[in-house]
């Protein structure tokens, strides 16, 4: 079990790290051709394990097909759709809260489809862990200002659907496809739905004019955030419940933070560190390596 909450912390903390990333490179290439360009890099580095693994690797039924299907559907082509279009029409304060409660939407979909238990220690651990999420992102005068809109913060809601319903198909598959053929099959998916879309935003797009260091960035950062960072959460979510797993996503803003303040020179403040302190709290309490003293414990 230790091995697959590490699995998950790292692949949660590499996609936190790859945010500031994504920032520079959208600011040289449009944000959905970029995701359509890492989709297909992505896919056809995993092609040859693919291929090795033989039918045997594929998945086995209808069932594992559709569930395939709709996990590169929301968490790969609609989360990032939801998240870009919604960070046009509301602040990233708000869009930053409303992210946070990415592991209630994945503990309310596990409970949902997957008719996963969640017991009252689960519940504690995930709400210590929203708190912490939302505090990392709170910013003096709050949110709610000029630039939030309804229609912004609900497409950024989208997103946190999307990307919760990604972690509860993710566990359906888990241990029944390979990580490295599953990961291919989920970025070919995801590369062909984004398409039509990467081509109706492609415009006047050269990508001579981007510099060398920028597209050494974008591929770095596609072969971290897009292939270990699923492969390692895949070789993880095998083992863990959905709705203990989806504790670990509060890393992403976690390490987005620490890594702005590191790389880009941002302000590290009070609100920061509690809400790290409790985002940290959080998972050590949902996955057990925190106990309570007994003196605490009811009965």
């Amino acid at each position: 079990m230790r091995a697959a909450y590490l699995n998950l912390a790292l692949s949660m903390t590499l996609v936190g790290l790859s945010v500031p990333a994504s920032k520079v490179i959208v600011s040289h290439i449009p944000p959905l051709v970029a995701a359509e360009i890492r989709f297909a890099l992505v896919a056809v580095l995993l092609v040859p394990f693919t291929l090795r693994g033989g039918v045997a690797a594929l998945p086995r039924n209808r069932r594992d097909w559709t569930s395939l299907t709709l996990l590169a559907l929301f968490g790969m082509v609609l989360f990032n759709l939801f998240l870009l279009y919604g960070l046009r029409e509301t602040s990233a304060v708000a869009a930053g809260i409303i992210t946070s409660t990415i592991p209630a939407m994945t503990a309310l979909g596990a409970a949902l489809i997957l008719r996963e238990r969640v017991g009252a220690g689960s519940a504690a651990a995930i709400a210590l862990a929203v708190l912490g999420m939302a505090a990392l992102n709170l910013r003096p005068g709050g949110s709610g200002g000029p630039e939030d809109s309804l229609v912004g913060n609900a497409l950024v809601l989208g997103a946190v659907v999307s990307e919760g319903l990604y972690g509860v198909f993710a566990r359906q598959l888990g241990g029944r496809i390979p990580p490295l053929t599953l990961t291919c099959l989920a970025n070919v998916l995801a590369a062909a739905m984004m398409a039509p879309g990467a081509l109706a935003t492609l415009g006047g797009f050269d990508p001579g004019a981007v510099p060398g260091w920028v597209w050494l960035l974008f591929v770095a950062s596609g072969l971290t955030g897009g292939l270990l960072a699923v492969v390692l959460w895949m070789r993880g979510i095998a083992h863990v419940p959905a709705n203990r797993a989806g504790l670990f996503t509060g890393l992403i803003p976690a390490a987005g933070v620490l890594a702005a303040v590191l790389f880009l020179g941002e302000a590290f403040t009070l609100a920061h560190a509690a809400g790290l302190l409790c985002v940290l709290f959080g998972i050590a309490m949902g996955t057990g390596a925190l106990r309570l003293p007994r003196l605490f414990r009811p009965g």
